[in-house]
């Protein structure tokens, strides 16, 4: 006959909870604690996916799914029917201008002025074009244009459509602020001009003109931009769109897709920031099990003549775990909801932060987006540990026998029937052995409080690792480096990096130079390919340190690329050669070539050089009198462009080197090899292909806050598209960095190091409880309370010590195994153990490790050594 005593039991576990209110406020604080830190790392995880699909559609040009590529007015009608689709819009491109030579400037017809947000394009003011002269633009196009960012002002425009070049001025009609992020400006005119131009073309004039010329390809047709219902599987949504509208995609319909969305959201992110959240969610789970486990063991082995009570009645092992999980699942109704929403906020006010830090060459600040999974996964993570906290409380409940429970003590040592060594009462000594007596509890509360010291000691390295000189040699050389204002944004085009020499003139005359020293880039140079250079190579494919993709396979090939620089005298200073030797004045005179280790997009060992110091190279140079042929693949598209009447020069390497990344464009080519040239061969060689990219200045401390004036007036007055960077910029730059990931850091240290305090205070606080009738035995003997204090207090400062040593250790060992190959990955890391943490964290320890006894013992001496007898018993 069956009982229904589910009321019974949860009656028992009310009464339980009302009887044990300091456990209680123990458990909903780990709880708080717990689901907090786990919802803040889900939404800091969350914000940085939103970051990266952002900045790629900001790059791409469009929130669309995906893109249908030179299809016709009919396709498009057909693909904004499909129910699959939830919007479609579309625009049409006329061609680039030919007169923007800093920025590429995409004029297209676009007759949606709901869809500008589609394309990231606000106006700052003004409306869509009507007139036939009237357009959108960007203020990077106003500025190179020099024109005021003003409706009304005239925009001249040079272009070629269908062959033949437009020259047009037109007026602004609105206008909006540029996106550095993006490759290319928009400028939107109006359907009429639109329609002016087409003329009597029809579509399948500009379907035969993109077949004759694949290079101009989508002049007069347009690309539809098409949202799906979300935003997954988007290539086969697209597929499966263009079949139903009754075509076979790529071959009779092309399409793009969106990068943003390519793949899930968690591949969006990049597997450093997935190794970083995949241990953090770790180390939460680690320390919230260690925290509520202790919280419910203590508390069930203070418990425990209860729970034989409650067997010796007839409870089941099945109604006491039930009893146990009732009172857990009421602290996790309450402690939960709490740590979610505290978790949000964190993560809400960190994003953007993290934001600006990533991207600050671009205007970057997301705030964090609502997202129902970040409080699923924070809520089942948390109520997962939660969970697997009290399994083995709750068996340990339901397993226990009466007679078990009335015999207990906290001992678990087995004593030795052997000789046993006497030794003189110490309180030392006595806490020694009070810690060995449950060797599993005192092993949780010292890896629960270990955990926050390593966590800090991995943190205040890693910070302490970052070196501000090395993260300035990198990104600038010298207090000062001017150049176009594209050279300090994300992308641009070579020819773009050109500074005006207006711009040098006016930099060059300020006072308080020291010294100034010129950075030159060279484009269209090879290096052509002998016997004993083939046979290098041949051996890295072998070790596949070559790459083959985009159809590249250098070793059928007569050359190599790379990109040429060339620095002026003082420059040279910040080069590190790694084999060979350097004579400054002799290389400047003309013979010879220094080699980079960079090798394509890797960085190769010496003794893997292609070259050595001693070898002759020939490089092979673009004149204004090479011709260019461009090479096609079968569906029409350039895949290279073969140069013919090259000139030749033979160099002497000199030195195998490695110079900082503010010396050069960081670009790359597929299998290309950065050189330094001698300066004279970029003055005096072709200007189309060689460039003064920046200068760079070092100037006197008196006139440094002068000289960041001039250049600011100059990049914001007269013209804004020059730019410039400082040391100081940078310097903030890194201060802003490392104070963010020391906030970040040091908060997920400190909350774990809060939940190890909880932890320790809870264990001593149960334990003393627990052990009162102990105490009031020692004390019926003749032990004074002076000798007791003394022997929790070192009970107390036995638990910091031990885990003071353990972190010592494992905090050198872990910070140095997960650090230590930071090395090798970011250019101004390099590892040093920082003890720092040590000096925060165990002189707090050792506060707590002292008051919380004190505390404790005085609320116990508040019954007498009497009343704890009688009780106990």
């Amino acid at each position: 006959m069956k009982n229904n005593n589910h009321m019974a039991i949860r009656r028992l576990s009310k009464r339980s909870l009302k009887n044990n209110r300091i456990r209680n406020l123990f458990a909903v604080s780990a709880i708080i604690l717990t689901s907090m830190l786990f919802t803040s790392v889900f939404s800091l995880f969350s914000g940085m996916i939103q970051v990266t699909e952002e900045t790629t559609m900001r790059e791409v040009g469009t929130r669309a799914h995906a893109g249908l590529k030179n299809a016709t007015m009919q396709q498009y009608e057909k693909a904004a029917a499909d129910p699959s689709v939830r919007s479609c819009n579309y625009n049409i491109m006329l061609g680039i201008a030919q007169n923007m030579k800093h920025r590429q400037a995409e004029i297209r017809f676009m007759p949606f002025e709901d869809a500008l947000d589609d394309y990231f394009i606000s106006l700052t003011e003004g409306h869509m074009p009507d007139a036939e002269d009237e357009i959108i633009v960007d203020t990077y196009i106003l500025d190179e244009l020099k024109v005021p960012h003003a409706l009304g002002s005239k925009i001249p425009l040079t272009f070629k459509f269908m062959g033949e070049v437009i020259q047009k001025e037109f007026k602004v009609s609105g206008y909006y602020n540029g996106d550095a992020i993006s490759h290319a400006s928009e400028l939107f005119v109006s359907e009429r001009f639109w329609l002016k131009l087409k003329g009597t073309r029809t579509e399948d004039d500009f379907i035969a003109w993109a077949s004759e010329h694949p290079e101009e390809s989508g002049q007069g047709l347009l690309s539809v931009n098409v949202t799906f219902s979300d935003n997954s599987h988007p290539e086969e949504k697209v597929q499966t769109l263009i079949r139903n509208m009754g075509y076979e995609p790529k071959t009779e319909l092309d399409y793009g897709v969106n990068w943003a969305y390519m793949g899930t959201r968690l591949e969006s992110v990049d597997p450093i920031s997935c190794s970083i959240t995949g241990t953090a969610i770790l180390i939460i789970l680690l320390t919230g099990y260690l925290i509520i486990y202790n919280i419910f063991q203590i508390s069930i082995l203070s418990d425990i003549r209860f729970y034989g009570l409650l067997k010796t009645i007839g409870t089941t092992k099945r109604q006491l775990r039930r009893l146990i999980m009732h009172q857990v699942v009421k602290l996790s109704v309450i402690g939960i909801p709490i740590g979610l929403v505290a978790g949000y906020a964190i993560g809400s006010i960190a994003t953007p932060m993290l934001s600006r830090i990533l991207y600050t060459y671009a205007d970057i600040d997301i705030s964090l987006r609502f997202h129902p999974f970040i409080f699923l996964f924070g809520a089942a993570f948390s109520a997962i540990t939660v969970l697997l906290s009290c399994r083995k409380p709750g068996k340990i409940a339901g397993s226990v026998s009466p007679i078990e429970a009335v015999k207990y003590t906290e001992a678990t040592v087995k004593a030795s029937d052997n000789k046993r060594k006497r030794h003189a009462f110490s309180p030392a000594s006595m806490a020694l052995a009070n810690l060995r007596r449950n060797r599993k509890k005192t092993g949780i509360v010292i890896a629960a409080i270990s955990l926050s010291i390593i966590l800090l000691t991995i943190v205040m390295t890693g910070i302490g690792s970052f070196q501000i000189d090395s993260f300035l040699e990198q990104r600038i050389a010298g207090d000062f480096m001017i150049g176009n204002a594209s050279l300090f944004q994300s992308q641009a085009s070579v020819g773009s990096y050109r500074p005006d020499d207006a711009f040098i003139s006016f930099a060059d005359a300020q006072p308080g130079i020291v010294s100034a020293n010129e950075m030159w880039f060279g484009t269209g140079s090879f290096y052509k390919i002998d016997r004993k250079t083939r046979e290098r190579l041949q051996k890295l494919d072998r070790e596949d340190k070559l790459e083959h993709s985009y159809g590249l396979n250098p070793l059928k090939e007569d050359t190599f690329g790379g990109y040429m620089f060339g620095y002026t005298d003082g420059l040279f200073q910040n080069i590190t050669v790694l084999e060979g030797s350097l004579d400054v004045d002799e290389f400047q005179n003309g013979d010879y070539i220094l080699l980079h280790r960079f090798f394509g997009n890797s960085l190769l060992e010496p003794e893997d050089s292609p070259y050595h110091p001693g070898d002759m190279v020939t490089i092979q140079s673009i004149t204004k009198d090479s011709t260019a042929t461009e090479v096609t693949n079968d569906d029409g598209e350039v895949t290279d462009v073969v140069y013919d009447n090259l000139a030749e020069k033979q160099y002497e390497v000199m030195a195998i080197i490695e110079a900082p990344h503010s010396m050069d464009l960081s670009r790359y080519t597929p299998n290309g090899m950065h050189a330094i040239l001698p300066l004279k061969e970029f003055r005096n060689g072709d200007p189309s292909h060689n460039i003064c990219f920046a200068k760079s200045y070092r100037i006197q401390d008196d006139y440094i806050e002068s000289f960041a004036s001039a250049l600011t007036d100059y990049t914001e007055q007269v013209d804004p598209l020059m730019g410039f960077a400082s040391k100081q910029t940078y310097e903030k730059e890194f201060s802003g960095l490392t104070n963010t990931m020391s906030v970040i850091g040091i908060s997920l240290s400190a909350v774990i190091a809060l939940i190890g305090i909880l932890n320790f205070i809870n264990a001593v606080f149960t334990s003393i409880i627990a052990r009162k009738r102990e105490f009031a035995t020692l004390q019926s003997i003749g032990m004074t309370s002076g000798q007791l204090k003394r022997v929790i207090i070192c009970e107390g400062i036995g638990y910091i010590a031990t885990a003071g040593i353990l972190s010592l250790i494992a905090g050198s060992i872990l910070s140095y195994v997960i650090l230590h190959a930071l090395n090798n990955v970011i250019m101004f890391f390099d590892y040093r153990f920082q003890i720092v943490s040590f000096l925060i964290m165990l002189p707090i320890l050792f506060i707590v490790a002292i008051l919380t006894p004190l505390l404790s013992f005085r609320q116990l001496q508040k019954e007498s050594v009497v009343e704890r007898l009688r009780d106990a018993n």
